[in-house]
């Protein structure tokens, strides 16, 4: 069973993959209008969305090394407008016409507690629009892509509110990703 079946079986999800190299177009295209939420912002990857950004801090700690990364390349921090972890927003359901993450998804350590937050905020006909990193082009490169029977103990093993320690807990390759999503 593929991640994408998992996840129509377990959350009902229809989903659309389409893949696109002019990316901000893309993002433009399906988060221009509305309110919605980008999840893990950074000032140095924007995509001139109006979103409300959801961080799990809000990186005013000098010693914070997203902060000292944003201050790095661009010399500035973006607002955290939520402070929350990225699967546990405190918004109402469907309340928000498109979630927008880019490079945030590998994060968490269950990618279906995410979706599934993500899928509860979003109203009917808005958006879950994820831009998702290549291992081939990372510092991952070494490491093994994901597997579904990961992703599957990841999910049933879940503990909702515990601290799991921040780094990439998945890694895909393009064609890992869309294997997934068949």
């Amino acid at each position: 069973m593929t991640v994408m079946n998992f996840m129509k079986k377990h959350l009902g999800l229809k989903m659309n993959i389409k893949i696109k190299f002019e990316v901000h177009s893309f993002v433009e295209k399906y988060c221009k209008n509305g309110e919605g939420i980008e999840i893990g912002g950074a000032a140095h990857n924007t995509f001139d969305i109006k979103a409300k950004n959801v961080d799990i801090c809000d990186h005013k700690n000098p010693e914070d090394v997203y902060r000292k990364e944003q201050l790095k390349l661009c010399n500035k921090v973006k607002p955290v407008d939520i402070i929350a972890s990225g699967d546990d927003i405190p918004l109402k359901d469907n309340s928000v016409d498109f979630v927008f993450s880019s490079h945030a998804i590998e994060h968490f350590y269950n990618l279906l507690s995410a979706i599934r937050e993500w899928i509860r905020i979003v109203k009917d006909g808005g958006y879950i629009v994820m831009l998702v990193p290549n291992k081939l082009y990372t510092f991952d490169l070494e490491r093994d892509c994901i597997s579904i029977d990961e992703f599957k103990m990841r999910d049933k093993n879940y503990e909702r509110g515990k601290i799991y320690p921040d780094m990439h807990h998945s890694v895909w390759t393009l064609e890992s990703f869309l294997e997934f999503a068949k």
